[in-house]
């Protein structure tokens, strides 16, 4: 009967003679062995033989179980049993079998792993910083807006006698140029040079895209000899301009210049400082420098002209003063309305000085009247650090009489002549 020819039944009962297990020529002939277990025809799930088994299908014929095995839970010596690695199928290079022995990591390599990372992020970081610094710098901050203002941040600013556009066009700054392409402390020397009549300038930027400059119109203050004529200085002892004879209605500054001064039209004088009561000390330290200490350093000029000129305004002595003498910083004077000369003395207590002289000659009923003139001396400190003023009126020269006139010997020779002769 052949195969194709059976029913539905009978090949479902029997199966496919290809998918029948194949029995050996003793079990054919009914020879079997005693004691041996009838074999089971292979299920569709069974295991191959060179099929690895799992923890959890039956052991094979003839084994024991796992659980049952010799040392499977006997001690490892005292030693910790070491975790399973953990097999995955489907990572590349994955081979069946044991699992391979974990190699040992040790503290030096974890030290350099760390090392690396850490380097790594550094590099990454860096390289972020530079490419935000280089679009910041092409792409994002342009010069859009240019302001002017005083140094209190207000406006408008006063200017003296230039102008707003004049100075933004002396910058040389286009816009839409980079904000950081220039250097603004050039930038500030450049306009104290180009404009001599502003006392002080600073060019400085805002960003997103602004140009501020913040500056201070500069007044005819002082005037001051020196070798060739007359000069025209600033609060901040800026030269305005030079002159041949001296100009009217200004301060008249006595003060020491170096040697071989050559004025220039925005230049700013530093007087040398010269004290007379130490001037063979300076000269001695000046010899060994390695003597000379910050603390018996003296002040120089510029910080006593500051220093006085602050004074001065804030006592309200300013409108009246005519003329000022720092020649020598111990004998420090200025003089009030022109007939007061105030004795100042040495740089120390400058405030209580001029507090007690302000009180003097501002002040008609306890001090000086409009009329007096002479000296005010207020450089006497006593031990105690009380200052006493002493006021010397100039002395009035008294008028020298008239010589009478000596007689014509001519005239008396004639009156002699005319007159009779008496008996």
């Amino acid at each position: 009967m052949d195969y194709n020819q059976r029913s539905r039944g009978q090949k479902s009962g029997v199966g496919h003679p290809a998918r029948a297990p194949r029995r050996s020529v003793s079990s054919r002939m009914g020879l079997e062995k005693r004691g041996a277990p009838a074999q089971q025809p292979p299920r569709g799930n069974a295991p191959r033989p060179n099929q690895q088994r799992g923890p959890n299908q039956p052991p094979r014929s003839g084994q024991p179980p796992r659980q049952n095995r010799p040392g499977q839970n006997q001690p490892n010596n005292g030693r910790r049993p070491r975790p399973q690695q953990q097999i995955n199928p489907q990572k590349s290079g994955y081979t069946p079998g044991s699992p391979r022995r974990q190699r040992r990591v040790t503290q030096a390599e974890i030290l350099r792993r760390t090392r690396r990372r850490r380097f790594l992020g550094m590099l990454a970081v860096l390289a972020v910083l530079a490419i935000g610094a280089f679009v910041s710098v092409n792409l994002l901050f342009k010069v859009a807006i240019f302001r002017v203002e005083n140094f209190d941040h207000s406006t408008p600013a006063d200017t003296g006698i230039y102008t707003e556009e004049e100075i933004v066009s002396a910058l040389n700054i286009e816009k839409n140029s980079n904000l950081f392409a220039f250097s603004t402390a050039e930038k500030t020397k450049e306009l104290q040079a180009q404009f001599p009549y502003l006392d002080k300038v600073e060019v400085t930027v805002q960003m997103p895209a602004t140009v501020v400059v913040r500056l201070t119109p500069a007044i005819e203050r002082f005037t001051c000899m020196y070798s060739g004529g007359w000069m025209v200085l600033s609060d901040a002892l800026r030269i305005l301009r030079l002159e041949v004879s001296q100009p009217e209605g200004l301060i008249l500054l006595n003060a020491k210049l170096p040697d071989n001064f050559s004025p220039a039209i925005g230049q700013q004088v530093i007087p040398e400082t010269y004290n007379s009561l130490l001037a063979h000390t300076e000269s001695s330290a000046e010899s060994d420098s390695t003597d000379a200490t910050p603390e018996s350093a003296q002040p120089t000029v510029t910080d006593i002209v500051t220093q006085l000129w602050q004074l001065l305004q804030d006592d309200g002595l300013l409108d009246g003063l005519t003329a000022l003498d720092i020649s020598d910083t111990s004998q420090l004077s200025f003089t009030y309305q022109g007939r007061v000369d105030v004795l100042l003395g040495n740089s120390s207590s400058l405030d209580y000085k001029l507090r007690l002289a302000t009180k003097i000659l501002t002040d008609p009923d306890k001090g000086l009247s409009g009329s007096d003139r002479g000296t005010l001396d207020v450089s006497d400190q006593l031990e105690d650090g009380e200052i006493r003023g002493y006021f010397q009126p100039y002395e009035q020269p008294t008028p020298t009489p008239e010589p009478a006139p000596e007689p014509d010997p001519e005239s008396e020779n004639a009156e002699n002549a005319e007159e009779p002769p008496t008996e």
